[in-house]
Formats: C-alpha cells, structure tokens, sequence
C-alpha cells in the first residue's frame, strides 16, 4: 500500500524531530566529554598505575601500608615497581583563640613532581628539611609568600614545626581532585617531623609488560590483607571510575541541566508531531476512505501513516544527531563551555545511536493516535465527503470535565508536595494540571474565541468576528495550534519563574546560609580593638564593623561535658553589619541558638558552665549563626571576664569581592588573626545560576523554533483545507489583503490564547515548584512580568511568523481556482 503522506507535508515534523534531536545529541556529547574530562583526571591522579591499594585507616594503631610492604609487595612475581602516598591532615599551629577558627585545617602531601598539569607558581620544591611549598589556595588564604614561615602542628597539638616557605604550587589533576583544597607539601622527612604519620595513604602498583590485571590484583590483594585486611585492591579502571565520581567540578552543572531540559524539546516535538500528522490525515480523509472503498483494510491504512511517521523519525533524527554533534564541536573547539578543552571532545557511537532511536520511537509514539485516527475513517467519506462518528459538542464537554478532574486532583498534590516541600509530588500535580488543561483545551477554546467573536459583532471588528468564527468551526484544528504553543510556553513560563524566584532569592539564601560577608577570628582582650577596627573601616569598600564576643564554655547536653565557643550576639547591634538575621526570632535569655553540626536536638536543655556560673537553656535549631547567646545570658555565664572576640565586616553593595578580601587580609597580616569570607563561594553560585538560565533560554529557543514550525504546517493545511471558502470570500468581495489578514487574525488569536494560558498555568507551577523546593531556605516567588511578557511577545511574533506563507497562498488563490476545487 503506498504512503499516504508525501514528505513535503511532513516537513514541520521532520524539523521538530531534528531539532529535539539534536538537543539530545548535544546533552549527550556533553555529559561524555565532561565524563572524559573527569575520567582523564583521575587517570592522572594514580599516575598511570595498574593496581591503586587504599589504605583504610592511616592512623590505626596496627599494621599500616609503610616501606616493609613495599618491599613484600614488589617482590610479587608480575609486579614492576611501587610507589608510596603520603597524605595527612595537619592543623596551622595558631594562637589559642584560632584553634577552631575555619580555615585551620589543611592537608599534607609530598613533594609533587612538576608537569604540563601541576606547576611552580613562585620559588622552587622543597628538598631539605625544614622546607615546604604550599599551594597557591592555601597562599591566597594565609597571605603566604616565598622566604615566610608556616607554623603547623598534629591534632593533638603534641608536635609543633616551623618551616619556610621555598615555593607556591599550582596542583594540576595529578595531585588532587579537588581544586578548593588547602594543602602544604614536603619531603618524608619532612612530613614526619611535622607530625603527619609515617605510613602510606596510597600504594600505586606497576605491572610487568604481558602481566594480567586480574591476576596481579589477587597476588596484591593477598599480600596487602596479609597486613592490613581493610585495605582496598582495585584496578586501575575501578579505582579511575571512583575517583570520577568523587571530583568536583563545577561545570559539570551545564551537563546535568542539558540533560534535564533536552526532555522539554522532546515532549514539544511530541505535541508537535502528533498535531502535524492529525492534521495532514484530516487532509487526506477522502483519499484514505477512496482506498477503503477498494479493500484497503484498517491496518494497512494505519502501517501507510507509520511507514511514514518512521521515515520521518528515522531521517529527522540522523539530520538533529549531525547538527547536535556539529554544535557541540563547535562550541568545544571554541572554549564557550566551561572546564572543557578540544582535547576532552568525546562523540561516541553510542550516543549517536541513542539520539536516533530517541527521535525515531518520540515519532512513533507521536503518531500511533493520528493513525488510529486515520484507520478508522469509513469508505463512505469516499463516496459522501462526510464523515460520520460521535457528537463533537459532547466528546468535548467530556473531554473538558476529565480535564477538570485531572487539573482539581493535580491541584491536591500541588497543595500536598508545597506544605510539604516534596518535588516529586509536586511536578506530580503539575504533570497532572498540565495533561487537564490538554484535556479541556478543545471546549477552553471555543469559549474563548466564542467571547472574541461576540466582540466583533455588529460590524464592530468583521475581520475579527470571521475570524473568530472560523476557528470555532474547527475546533480541532484550532485546538491543534493552540496546543502547539501552549506546552512550550508553560514549560518555559515554569521554569522562568523557578529561575527568577531563585536568582532573586539569591542573596537571601546566601545570606541566611552566611549572613555575614568577611569574619576576622583571634581578636583577644590584648589586641587594640579600636585599632584594628579603624584599619578595617578605612578600607575601600567596607561599610561597617562589629565585635562579637566569644565565650569559652563547658556545654553538658544528656549527660555529655565538652568544651564549647559560643558568641554573644545583641541582634539589634548587629543588624546594620549582617546580611540577614534570620534564624535569631528565637533568641532570648534562655535560648541557645545552635546549628545541625552541633548534633543537639531543638528543645533540648543545654547547661552551659563559665567563669561567673551556669544556666540551663533550651536549644533552638537555626543555622547560620553556630551556637549564640543573648549578651544577657552571656552575663551570667561569663560576668565580668575577659572574652576574646571575633569581627564581622560588611561589604558596601550587594555582596564582598574578591579584592575586598584580599585587602583585608593584607590589612590583618601579621597580628594572629585570621579572615574567612564568602566571596567565593558567592561568585561560583552565580556563575551557576548563570548557566542554568542561559541553558534555559537554550532550550526554549528551540522549543519555539520546534513550535514555529509546526504552526506553519498546520497553518497552511488550513488553508488547504478552505479553498473553496477563501474562493467564495474572493468571490463576494473580499481582496487579496484582507484575506492575508483574516489567516494572520486566526493564528494571532490562537497564538494569544496559547500563549496566555501557557504563562499562566506555568507561572502557578513555577511558583509552586519554587516553594515546594525552597520554601523554608529563605525563597520568595518572584513574578518576572517583563520576561514573560517578552515571553508571550516572542509567542506572538512566532504565530504571526508560522502564518505569513499561508496567508500568503490563500491570498494568491483566484475565485475561479477556488470555486472549481473539489
């Protein structure tokens, strides 16, 4: 049986294919290129072993991976030659008063060998003792340089060392995962005297050319559990993968949402598809009951449509696979996408596949209800040109109180997963809300345009009330245009309003989470307080400074006794300083403000012990602030004795910079204290939230571009379908342009009604997403009227774009042409 649609008027189709393929085809060359990224990284970072052996415990007071196992294990028949990994944790020997402070903890290493990744920003390696290089995190935060000293100490503050600073270090993947660390390298020796243990973290095996992995890790395993039996033995590609999984990287963030989005253009396409071919079988009804009249059966009119639908599919997502991987290439190449190189381009077989058999089963699955649809028209239209089946005011009515069924029940579970802030059970009730809306659109539309209609009445508007008339006469195509624009607008309205209620957020949640912009530590009753305070103020860009006191108490919470540091915090002092005060609506002469780290239950009672007496005080859950007393309470703990102090600064503008900091430090260096801010922090959420909108507008560039070009398909069968009525129209009167603007008013009228319903169903789930997300995490909804009216004006400008060509071949159609089609 031949085909029933040809390919031109499959066109909108094959573009909407294309495209959401080749969205899919970038995801997924992306998230492989990051993955070779993170892969090539640790690779690296086991410095081309072929067993990698974990210590499990380096401070274990048994046996432990040290030189005696090296020498056992490289006399292991197969096994070339083993390298050893020193690795520790040590603590910046500080004053008393900075012992707790963040930032003290540091991590140490061995020397690092210098390659292409890791290189010598400043000095040399250290060789002799006494020397250490640190890198460049660590000099940035401590204000070190080549020539100063560095004093560090074990955790039990037992072992204490100066050493000088002979180099900055800039680590590349082959020294660590994880770029934000601080760290100090040295020799063994070194490293020993400091207090760092003496046995391996990491043993790097080398095997023997023509070895066996296999068989190399069970001859290593055997002689590593000899010693210590919790050790880990794995392969280089296992031991490759779990450190791929455990790095940071930033831009991996990009990946994620691609991957999330890529769907959206899917589903679009989807809609897309199925309108597209809906309507091109409605065109062909005579043709398809000419060839039931001749014996044509159900299914062979139904494989006729899917024939045609995986042609479409088929060649429509090698077309999206191409452009897809030509654009990643191309945005690779040119270094736009963050953190990857041209050199961690990674195109696979694998993900071309799965891109076409996406595009291809999206097309079919698009097209099995036109097909049905088509498989079902009776041979009589062949004969009669009508069709006979169910009331259609009636289907509809139906069809709209289902839709009211599924939007009141979607609205539950909206309402449930909000109070609850339970996302699946809110995008739950949204899909549900979004699939009543698509139910009760055909009815929605007939008495919006019916109400349009009544407004050109009378001879007020007669184009428009033609309009408006038309439409209501096929409400299944009008609906079929409608849906087109509607899903992508609400998708792209929803997430809008998430975005924008996050990035107007932004500062309240970070400064819920930091309320304060610099914290200066180790202020002490010896430091000249009214000096630092004027140094501080007299920097460019500080705004103000307050001294919080911090007491030294004993805590006793269910019977347990430990020391602990709490401030002293008068709200209404440091108001003018701090970002935010939330999380103190609680505080009062006999509340103890504390966070999660704390591990005290909310409502416990707390006996806190100082120099002056105790109090028993409830605790209270917030974080932010650590743990914190009223200045009161802080009197009768601590009376009249000495505290030290710490002090927070406040940025002039919305958030501290980076040079900010930098000036702080340099305005502190040398007096025992130390600066934490959270610029950093700050700028990597922003550049963040950042790609996460420029994704965002991505993907409903494409959306609408899908849409634009399934309006214009539908469009113009439309027209196709109205010959005979547009000849009438010409011949009683009617010229070329009016009947150039009578197609243009439909499909504007039909973009306004997409469009409009789109953004607001989308901006209720985008509000209601938001609060179910974030509600508790200092979130307000933000309403960003200016882009979603750019949003609906983009949905106007592409409906008046789709039906510019139709109404330009209905206007060229002659009364003559037109009276005569059949």
């Amino acid at each position: 049986m031949p085909s029933l649609l040809d390919v031109r008027r499959t066109a909108a189709a094959l573009i909407a294919v294309a495209l959401s393929a080749a969205l899919i085809a970038f995801a997924c060359i992306v998230s492989d290129s990051y993955t070779t990224r993170m892969r090539a990284d640790a690779r690296l970072s086991i410095k081309d072993a072929d067993v990698v052996v974990t210590a499990v415990d380096l401070h274990d007071d048994g046996e432990v991976l040290d030189d005696n196992l090296i020498s056992q294990l490289e006399a292991v028949d197969g096994v070339a030659s083993v390298r050893g990994e020193h690795w520790d944790v040590l603590r910046l020997d500080l004053p008393e008063q900075l012992t707790r402070a963040v930032g003290a903890t540091i991590l140490a290493q061995d020397v690092p060998a210098l390659s292409e990744h890791t290189t010598l920003t400043a000095g040399r390696l250290p060789q002799a003792d006494g020397e250490v290089a640190v890198n460049t995190r660590l000099a940035e935060q401590q204000g070190l340089g080549v020539g100063d000293t560095i004093r560090l100490t074990d955790h039990d503050r037992t072992v204490r060392t100066s050493s000088t600073v002979v180099g900055i270090v800039s680590p590349g993947a082959d020294t660590t995962l994880d770029p934000s660390d601080v760290m100090v390298y040295a020799t063994p020796k070194q490293l020993a005297a400091m207090g760092a243990t003496t046995a391996y973290h990491c043993l790097y095996v080398d095997a023997k050319p023509g070895v066996s992995t296999g068989t190399l890790v069970s001859e290593v395993e055997r002689v590593v559990h000899a010693v210590q039996p919790g050790a880990s033995v794995v392969d280089a590609d296992t031991a490759v993968a779990q450190r791929a999984v455990s790095s940071t990287s930033g831009g991996a963030t990009m990946s994620t949402m691609l991957n999330l989005l890529a769907p959206v253009c899917a589903l679009v396409s989807a809609i897309v598809i199925t309108t597209t071919f809906t309507a091109l079988v409605a065109r062909q009804t005579r043709t398809t009951g000419l060839l039931r009249c001749i014996g044509a059966s159900r299914r062979q009119v139904m494989g006729a449509v899917l024939r045609t639908a995986a042609l479409t599919g088929l060649i429509g997502s090698i077309l999206g696979a191409g452009l897809g991987a030509g654009a990643a290439v191309a945005l690779i190449r040119a270094g736009v996408i963050e953190d990857l190189g041209a050199d961690q381009l990674t195109i696979t077989p694998l993900s071309l596949a799965v891109t076409i058999v996406l595009g291809a089963a999206v097309t079919l699955i698009a097209v099995l209800r036109p097909a049905r649809r088509a498989s079902r028209i009776s041979p009589l239209v062949a004969i009669t040109g009508q069709t006979v089946g169910v009331n259609r005011t009636r289907k509809r009515r139906w069809a709209a109180v289902s839709g009211l069924v599924l939007i009141l029940t979607g609205g539950v579970l909206l309402v449930s997963g909000m109070t609850g802030h339970n996302l699946y059970v809110t995008a739950g009730g949204a899909a549900l809300i979004a699939l009543g809306i698509l139910a009760a659109l055909p009815l929605l539309i007939v008495l919006i345009v019916s109400i349009t209609g009544r407004v050109g009445a009378k001879g007020r508007y007669p184009l428009l009330h033609l309009a408006a008339r038309n439409l209501v006469r096929n409400p299944g195509r009008s609906t079929a245009t409608a849906a087109t624009l509607l899903i992508g607008v609400m998708i792209g309205s929803t997430l809008f309003v998430g975005l924008f209620s996050f990035s107007s957020s932004f500062q309240n949640i970070l400064n819920q989470a930091s309320p304060t912009d610099i914290t200066i530590f180790g202020v002490t009753p010896q430091t000249d307080s009214a000096a630092l305070t004027s140094t501080i103020r007299s920097i460019d860009g500080v705004q103000g400074t307050v001294l919080v006191p911090i007491l030294d108490l004993t805590q006793t919470v269910n019977g347990k006794t430990e020391r602990t540091d709490v401030a002293s915090i008068d709200t209404a002092t440091i108001s003018p300083i701090v970002r935010s005060t939330e999380g103190l609506e609680d505080l009062d002469d006999n509340t103890l403000i504390v966070g999660e780290i704390y591990d005290i239950p909310d409502g416990a009672a707390v006996a806190l012990t100082g120099p002056a007496g105790s109090a028993t005080l409830t605790a209270r859950v917030r974080e932010g602030w650590g743990a914190a007393i009223t200045p009161a309470a802080a009197e009768r703990l601590n009376g009249t004795a000495p505290t030290n102090a710490m002090m927070w600064v406040r940025a002039k503008g919305e958030r501290p910079t980076q040079a900010l900091e930098s000036a702080v430090r340099q305005a502190t260096r040398g007096q025992d204290l130390m600066v934490n801010d959270s610029a950093q922090g700050r700028d990597a959420f922003s550049d963040a939230l950042n790609q996460i909108m420029l994704l965002t507008c991505l993907v409903m560039g494409a959306a609408l571009i899908i849409s634009l070009t399934g309006l214009a398909n539908i469009t113009d069968v439309s027209v196709l379908e109205r010959t005979r009525e547009i000849g009438v129209l010409r011949a009683t009167g009617a010229d070329r342009s009016q009947i150039r603007r009578l197609i243009i008013t439909e499909t504007i009228l039909l973009a306004v009604i997409g469009g409009t319903l789109g953004i607001i169903a989308g901006t209720a789930l985008g509000a209601a997403g938001s609060l179910a997300v974030l509600g508790n995490g200092g979130l307000e909804v933000a309403i960003p009227w200016l882009p979603l009216a750019g949003l609906l004006a983009v949905t106007l400008l592409v409906g008046i774009t789709a039906s510019l060509r139709p109404a330009g071949r209905a206007a060229a159609v002659t009364p003559i042409t037109a009276l005569a089609a059949d």
